[in-house]
Order: structure tokens, then C-alpha cells, then sequence
């Protein structure tokens, strides 16, 4: 008898857990817009939540089914979504029409430290005043400085490569995992220009900075499963005290930075990087920042550029083996580069000025783009309209705006055979083609990414140091379908970016 009663109770626990899951569904059959048949707990989102696909394909595909709609409702896990696929109607939401949509979806983890003081997750007022503080930070001229402490980091990793070749495919050849390398970059790169700290992965890949960041990237692993659940259950997660990163992980990464600014204080010590520039940045303003306000734009770091740069550069040299007229003809601008230096190292203004190396990264932004959609949330209610005033849909304050960016970068329509990787798409005489509203790398809007120069600094320097160095092919362990291969929200093959590199002459 106790055994059929455990399982009664099993039974109505399912029952009712089913239920919760699909609590949220009814949310579009009364607001005249068209949607798909979501499933319990995963929504329209099945494939790239139990890790069968990417998040960037998953919302292509979806997109595609649905692109005849201007509007359609979408189910991120429970959460209803209404997806904008036209161009024109993603202007009006996130630019002329912005008061009303001047937030990100709420992520709300009281437990979490540092999380609420990020730019990315500030809302209103708030952001506002952070973002005005900040937007100076990532001038051109600001960059400019800070590149020579990249250039000290793309020269440890040419010296790890020169140094050591793990395996051999023949003379002057050896294969390797791009994504580790790339790793490894990013880590160091934001270890010295985010965090004023020196450390070099690529001698000791074990140092403290490397072996805890790498556990604060929550794409993978444990922190990508409670990152799921505090989307799908939060106020659940909130009730037992969780938290996505490991409090003592981050407390030190806090103190990392508090010493560094108050050492710093006391002696008199610059450097072009972010702790100095947040330290000014901090003096000029009018607001009382806290010391964790000011430690969250280091770390949002790791959740905006660790992966993303990282990937960037592993996507591009991943076309590049596949296209050699492209790659050469790279190199050839990579080499005019360096002979226009005449020996001196390569600086911020020398990579702005190569033309082909921009078409070529902006073209892997639109194939491989780093983040598969953006969102926003309604503040208050919005009548959207079409240009003659007819009624096109009823926002109302709270609903969810999702932007198919990984949809409307392989839509033929806007970019002819989006499976192929053509850098011509923006050349000077081609660019004024594009489709305002189609190409959307880094968001869109005022709450666009503030760092696409520092992003765009790290991928361009490392991929001049290795066209200047090396030709990239491909190995035995090389992906054939990136596309099917990658899982998650990011463009990462389960078996890694494999490729071979071979010395230039």
C-alpha cells in the first residue's frame, strides 16, 4: 500500500510541476499574434536547451518559419517572448521608440554580488548615468592606449606557438585547438587590460586568474545548468539562496581590483587599462560609486568578451582555412601593414586603416555572430503602428522583445547565399547595400555593446600576428559542419576548432 501511495504522490508532484510548466503558454491566444506550439519547460527553445544545437541556429530556424510574420510569439523556456523579424519595426522598438523599451529582460539574483551592478544589467536612470560615464572609456583614443597591452599579449602567444607545437603534421606544420589558444588569450588580455593584473596562460596555464575566470564563464558546465534554472525558476532559485558563480571566486576578483585602485591611490601609479580608466572615470562623476559598481564593469568582462573575443578570432580563422583566396589576399594587406610600420610594432591606428582585414571580420560577425539575439523589455504601454497609422500590435509594460539577429543575418533576402563567407558583402561599394536593421553584430540602439572596439581591437591584432606567421588549414580533427557541430550560446563545436597551422617562409 505504501507503495502505490508514493507513487500517487510521485504522480501529482508531475502533474503539478507540468502544470507550472506550461502556466505561462496561454500568453498569445488573446493578443491576435501568431505563435508556435511551445513544449513544457523548454518553450520553442528545446535544442539549444538540452545542449542539441545552438542557441544562434535554433533562433535561425525558428526565424525562418516564421519571417512572413512581422511579429510572432516566442517561448524562451516559459518565458513568452514577442520576436520582431521586420527591420523596420526593430528601429521603431529599440530606436525611436526606446523610452518605452529602455531595458534588458529583469535578471534578478539578489544572492549574486556583482550582477546587478553590471551596465548590461542596469535598468533605467541607473544605466543611463553609468552609461554616460563609460561610453568615454571606450573612445578611440582610450583604445589606442590600451592596445599596447595587447600587443605585450599577442607577442607571449606567438612565442608559445613558435616555442612549442604539441603535435606535429610535418615540417614546419602542427596542429592545434584554436579555442584553447584563443582561451588563453582572452584571459590574458583581460587580466591585464581589465584588471591591471600581468599573467601569461601560455607559460602557466594553471595561474590563480586563469584557473578562476575560467570557472565564472557560464556557457558551459555547472554554472550554464543554475543559469538555466534561474531562468526558468528564479523566484525558486532566489527562495534557496543560489547563486550562478561561487561567492569566494568572486570576492576575489573584487579584491583583485579594490587593492589594485588603492595601491595605485597611494603611490601614484598609471597604466592604460580599465582600472585606470574607471578610477578617473569615477573622480568625474557625480555619483558616489560603490567599490562593487566599479569591480562589475571589470567583470562583465568575462561574461561579454572571455567567450565572444575568444570566438571571434576561432570562427574567422576557421573560414579562412576554408577560403585560401581569402586568406591570401589577407595576408597580402597584413604584409603591406607591417612594411608601412617599417619596423615598429603594430599599433590601434595601423589596424583601422586595413580595409580587407574589417570586410573580412565583419563578414564572419554576420555569418558566425556572437550573440544569436537581443531583448528588451516594455516599460509602459506602446501603440505600434505601420506609416499610414494603422494599429499593427498593443504592447503592454512587462511583455518581452526578443531580436532574431542570428535569423536576420543568414536571411537570403538581405544577404544573398548566407552560407557563404564573402567579405566583398562589405566593401565600400557594396556596403551602402545593406539593409539598415539586418546587420546587427553588437546589438542594437542605445543599449547596443559599449566594447565593439575593444572586441574588434583583440580579433584584428591577433589575426594580423598570425596571417603575418602562418597559413591556417585544415587538420585531420578539423570540423566539417560548424554549423550542425555547435552547441549552446556560442558558435563551439563539441570537438573543438581544430586546425592546422604551417610556417610561412
Amino acid at each position: 500500500m505504501a507503495f502505490v501511495e508514493i507513487l500517487l504522490v510521485l504522480a501529482i508532484i508531475g502533474l503539478l510541476l507540468l502544470q507550472w510548466s506550461t502556466s505561462t503558454f496561454r500568453a498569445f491566444e488573446k493578443r491576435n499574434i501568431y505563435f508556435e506550439k511551445p513544449y513544457p519547460f523548454v518553450g520553442n527553445m528545446a535544442a539549444s536547451a538540452m545542449q542539441k544545437a545552438s542557441f544562434q541556429k535554433q533562433t535561425s530556424e525558428f526565424y525562418n518559419r516564421t519571417r512572413h510574420h512581422k511579429l510572432v510569439g516566442l517561448f524562451n523556456l516559459r518565458t513568452p517572448m514577442i520576436q520582431i523579424n521586420d527591420p523596420q519595426l526593430i528601429r521603431e522598438i529599440c530606436v525611436k521608440a526606446f523610452d518605452h523599451f529602455p531595458n534588458h529582460q529583469p535578471l534578478n539574483i539578489p544572492n549574486e554580488r556583482l550582477v546587478s551592478h553590471m551596465l548590461n544589467v542596469m535598468r533605467d536612470q541607473h544605466w543611463k548615468n553609468m552609461r554616460s560615464v563609460l561610453t568615454p572609456v571606450f573612445t578611440a583614443a582610450k583604445m589606442r592606449k590600451m592596445f599596447t597591452l595587447m600587443n605585450e599579449s599577442f607577442a607571449e602567444c606567438l612565442e608559445h606557438l613558435r616555442s612549442s607545437q604539441p603535435i606535429a603534421l610535418g615540417e614546419n606544420a602542427f596542429e592545434l585547438d584554436m579555442k584553447v589558444l584563443c582561451n588563453k588569450l582572452s584571459n590574458d588580455v583581460i587580466a591585464t587590460t581589465a584588471f591591471g593584473l600581468k599573467v601569461n596562460s601560455f607559460v602557466d596555464p594553471g595561474n590563480e586568474f586563469h584557473t578562476i575566470g575560467r570557472t565564472l564563464v557560464f556557457s558551459r558546465g555547472m554554472p550554464f545548468l543554475k543559469f538555466m534554472v534561474c531562468l526558468l525558476a528564479p523566484n525558486v532559485f532566489n527562495f534557496f539562496k543560489l547563486t550562478i558563480f561561487d561567492s569566494a571566486k568572486v570576492d576575489y576578483f573584487v579584491r583583485l581590483v579594490v587593492d589594485a585602485m588603492q595601491y595605485r591611490e597611494k603611490h601614484h601609479i598609471t597604466r592604460p587599462d580599465m582600472i585606470q580608466l574607471l578610477l578617473e572615470a569615477k573622480k568625474e562623476s557625480e555619483d558616489n560609486w560603490t567599490d562593487d559598481e566599479i569591480v562589475a564593469q571589470c567583470f562583465i568582462f568575462f561574461f561579454a568578451a572571455f567567450e565572444n573575443n575568444s570566438n571571434l578570432i576561432c570562427t574567422t580563422t576557421y573560414e579562412l582555412l576554408h577560403n585560401p583566396d581569402i586568406q591570401e589576399r589577407l595576408y597580402e594587406e597584413v604584409k603591406e601593414t607591417q612594411e608601412a610600420l617599417k619596423g615598429a610594432p603594430l599599433n590601434y591606428d595601423a589596424v583601422q586603416k586595413m580595409t580587407y582585414m574589417d570586410m573580412v571580420v565583419s563578414e564572419s560577425l554576420r555569418k558566425w555572430t556572437l550573440s544569436a539575439a537581443a531583448d528588451r523589455l516594455c516599460s509602459k504601454d506602446y501603440t505600434l503602428t505601420d506609416d499610414e497609422g494603422t494599429k499593427l500590435f498593443e504592447f503592454k509594460a512587462g511583455d518581452n522583445i526578443s531580436i532574431p539577429i542570428s535569423g536576420l543575418h543568414w536571411d537570403e533576402r538581405f544577404f544573398p547565399q548566407p552560407r557563404r563567407f564573402d567579405p566583398e558583402r562589405f566593401s565600400g561599394r557594396r556596403k551602402g547595400d545593406l539593409i539598415p536593421y539586418t546587420y546587427l553584430p553588437f546589438g542594437v540602439g542605445p543599449r547596443s555593446c559599449i566594447g565593439n572596439r575593444y572586441a574588434l581591437m583583440q580579433a584584428k591584432g591577433m589575426l594580423y600576428n598570425l596571417m603575418l606567421n602562418y597559413k591556417i588549414e585544415a587538420s585531420p580533427k578539423t570540423t566539417k559542419d560548424l554549423w550542425e557541430s555547435a552547441r549552446g550560446f556560442n558558435i563551439i563545436p563539441s570537438t573543438g576548432f581544430w586546425m592546422q597551422l604551417v610556417l610561412r617562409e
